[in-house]
């Protein structure tokens, strides 16, 4: 079965028309299948990965997102954000004796954060913004 990709700015209006038709979206593959559905209304061979909408939306400033995420048994590395691609920055605190020790690691594009042990997101709710 052939398939098109759309571009970005197709994605763009998609999400819009998504958001502005449900409001919140409580799962990564409920809006997938929302945005997909919207840009099919235009052309029925489009096809777009949840992860390419949901980076799309966060970097065109659309959604605010909400993370629930698992602990994970290994640690956490600094690297790029796993919601959004961005650069995760280190938390940092004071030690008694005048030192820093890092806590974790923070994205300040999106929010996301994880500790020594790598939080794993589990769900996302998207929320309009605006």
């Amino acid at each position: 079965m052939a398939y098109r990709k759309p571009s970005d700015t197709e994605i763009v209006e998609a999400v819009k028309d998504a958001l502005r038709r449900h409001g919140v979206i409580h799962s990564q593959k409920k809006f997938g299948e929302l945005v997909l559905a919207e840009l099919r209304r235009h052309d029925s061979d489009y096809s777009v990965s949840e992860v390419r909408i949901r980076r799309l939306a966060l970097a065109n400033d659309l959604v605010s997102i909400d993370i629930r995420a698992r602990e994970s048994h290994e640690k956490t590395s600094a690297s790029a954000c796993p919601v959004c691609g961005g650069r995760t920055e280190r938390i940092k605190n004071l030690t008694v004796y005048g030192g820093t020790v890092t806590r974790g690691y923070k994205c300040k594009a999106c929010g996301y954060w994880t500790g020594l042990k790598r939080r794993i997101p589990t769900l996302y709710i998207f929320s309009p913004k605006g």
